[in-house]
């Protein structure tokens, strides 16, 4: 899931990038990016560096066989080389001018930038150059110079104006609104913008798509490859903002009030998604302006009357792979990998509560959370501060150690989640960095989003957000291990997983892996963590006891698990959700030792989608490895 948002990632235009953003002289990871404002590549590549440099190199490899093309494909291969360096020190002085709203030195590097590789670009388009290009081995990495030379004029030239423009429009200083959000106005009028840079990155990619990679030099292969790296990975990307800012734009107010809710899963009382929901509050969000509206918990819908009964049409086959409470209490609501499910049965309960209908249904947990303060620092709370580093064991442990009275750790939950709340939509930080944090998020399977608009709903499920059990294995081949808690208790903050998966082409069979180990240590007394249910079967509070619950991908076939039954009895399910068949078997984990569980899928016939191994995040990392013996079985990710 968060394979496509890293791709989104590199949208400056809708997060407000600023002077922070500016581009880099030397690559270094002091140095930021400015020339593509609206996008970056994955892991905080720089584009302008990799692009003008990796230019700057094949020059010099075209300069090594300057010999076969003559002394004057040699001097003009030096002019070319010279004009690219020099654009490229002119650009890197564009984030001081920035930071400086410098207009006249912006416009006056502009055009310096632009004279200097107009010229290089004519240059290799000369007859000189396009003869050479069609000598065999050496035409082709002279070929590779001018094609990668005319892909950075073209951005240069039409990607750098627009961009310089959004990046003095869009700071994040002037989008802050006062009480939290963001002002829309300079988001709406980069709209217009926006279409110029994508064109400007597709013709540039139409002109590296024609590079014969396999007849590159050494020297020169690597440079192009990651020159079309960049330009493969940001054209889509590019493409995704242009169709989908208006989209973003409504989903932030910008035609009218929209009223989210907010749910927070508990990893501490572990659930398929995340865990125990029982917290959540619901929020406005009018003209980029945020608002609190209200906190709810499970004791919410017990004090109205509604928990226990069941309000959603929920087919006998899903519902006969989870206990009995899944489709009647709110915390239970969960225990599905199917996130659509789980919006369905809070959104039919919230209407027969109160008559409230959401525009959407957000779900994160406290390491989400991490990952945001991380960015915009600490906030107070109740004399406590809360940062990155102490969120997760506050909210998931210490919390429940602190406060033996549920009253009392309801409030202070409360107080939280108002502070905080009102922490983030500040927009005070820095907004690239906020995007990173939600990607790393959305890798780790922890932020899951669902829209009542249909075009929102498609921006979610395109960015692998939907957190949907597919129902084909087009985009997608999806095979999941996914835990309950039965214990109730808050025992899983204690809990650490891996998984990993293993194929057998020939049988066409996956054999997904996934260890458990329980860390819980002798210094936990509160009877919140403790295991509530466990002293019915005779076992120690500390002991794990967790619903197992295996899927096979539509068409698919679980042939075999371990344990290949419960190790309590009357726990074996069997049903199917969206086409996918599952089973679930309960397994214990003992304080200080692990289990491994195991399943062997049968794969249907036919071309298989990407494999998508889904798991529930935890409270900590969960290490994941594929044996290359499953390559021949999946196509491989986009």
């Amino acid at each position: 899931m968060g394979d496509n948002l890293r791709r989104h990632n590199r949208d400056r235009a809708t997060t407000g990038t600023g002077a922070e953003d500016a581009v880099s002289l030397d690559g270094s990871p002091a140095d930021t990016e400015v020339i593509d404002p609206v996008a970056s590549a994955p892991r905080r590549r720089r584009v302008w560096p990799w692009v003008v440099g990796g230019a700057v190199g094949l020059i010099g490899g075209a300069a090594a066989v300057a010999g076969i093309l003559g002394a004057t494909l040699a001097v003009q291969a030096v002019e070319v080389r010279d004009d690219l360096l020099a654009a490229k020190a002119t650009l890197g002085r564009l984030g001081s001018l920035v930071e400086a709203k410098d207009e006249a030195g912006l416009q006056a590097a502009a055009d310096d930038v632009s004279e200097r590789t107009a010229r290089a670009a004519q240059t290799v388009q000369s007859p000189l150059w396009q003869t050479a290009a069609d000598i065999p081995v050496v035409g082709a990495n002279i070929d590779a110079v001018s094609r990668v030379t005319r892909a950075v004029d073209i951005l240069v030239r039409d990607a750098l104006p627009p961009g310089m423009q959004m990046i003095a429009d869009l700071d994040i200083k002037k989008l802050a609104l006062e009480g939290g959000g963001f002002d829309l106005q300079p988001l709406q009028q980069a709209q217009a913008s926006i279409p110029v840079v994508s064109q400007a990155f597709t013709a540039a990619k139409a002109e590296t798509d024609g590079i014969q990679s396999d007849q590159l030099m050494d020297a020169v292969a690597g440079p192009v490859s990651e020159i079309r790296d960049v330009i493969d990975r940001t054209a889509p990307t590019l493409d995704v903002v242009n169709r989908y800012l208006p989209t973003l734009l409504s989903m932030a107010g910008g035609e009218g009030s929209k009223t989210y809710l907010i749910i927070f899963q508990n990893n501490a009382e572990i659930r398929a998604t995340g865990g125990n929901p029982a917290a959540s509050i619901i929020m406005k969000v009018d003209q980029g302006k945020f608002e609190l509206l209200d906190q709810a918990s499970s004791a919410t819908f017990y004090e109205e009357g509604t928990a226990g009964e069941q309000f959603s049409d929920i087919p006998g086959d899903t519902l006969a792979l989870y206990p009995s409470t899944f489709a009647r209490y709110s915390q239970d609501y969960t225990m599905t990998p199917n996130f659509p499910t789980t919006v369905q049965l809070f959104q039919d309960l919230w209407t027969r509560t109160n008559g409230e209908r959401f525009d959407g249904v957000i779900s994160i947990d406290p390491v989400v959370l991490s990952h945001m303060l991380a960015v915009a620092g600490p906030v107070d709370v109740a004399g406590e501060q809360i940062t990155s580093e102490n969120a997760v064991k506050l909210l998931l442990s210490d919390a429940y150690e602190r406060f033996p009275n549920g009253a009392d750790s309801d409030r202070f939950f409360s107080e939280v989640s108002r502070a905080v709340f009102s922490h983030l939509t500040s927009g005070k930080w820095d907004p690239a960095k906020m995007l990173d944090a939600l990607t790393q998020s959305a890798g780790e399977q922890r932020l899951l989003l669902s829209f009542t608009d249909e075009a929102a709903q498609r921006l979610s499920t395109e960015l692998g957000l939907d957190g949907a059990l597919r129902s084909d294995n087009t985009t997608a081949t999806q095979v999941g291990t996914y835990l309950n808690d039965y214990s109730v208790g808050k025992l899983e903050y204690h809990l650490a997983q891996s998984v990993a998966a293993t194929c057998d082409a020939s049988a066409r069979t996956i054999t997904t892996t996934t260890t458990l180990t329980n860390s819980i240590p002798d210094s936990i007394k509160s009877k919140y963590t403790l295991g509530a249910r466990n002293g019915r079967f005779g076992l120690p509070s500390t002991s794990m006891m967790l619903d197992v619950v295996f899927f096979a991908p539509p068409g698919g076939q679980i042939v075999s698990t371990d344990p290949a039954t419960s190790e309590e009895s009357g726990f074996d399910r069997s049903g199917s959700q969206n086409g996918n068949s599952g089973l679930s078997r309960l397994v214990v984990v003992p304080q200080g030792g692990s289990r491994t569980v195991s399943s062997t899928v049968k794969l249907p016939d036919g071309p298989l989608g990407p494999l998508q191994l889904r798991h529930t995040p935890t409270a900590s990392d969960t290490p994941v490895t594929v044996d290359p013996s499953c390559d021949a079985l999946f196509a491989p990710a986009g």
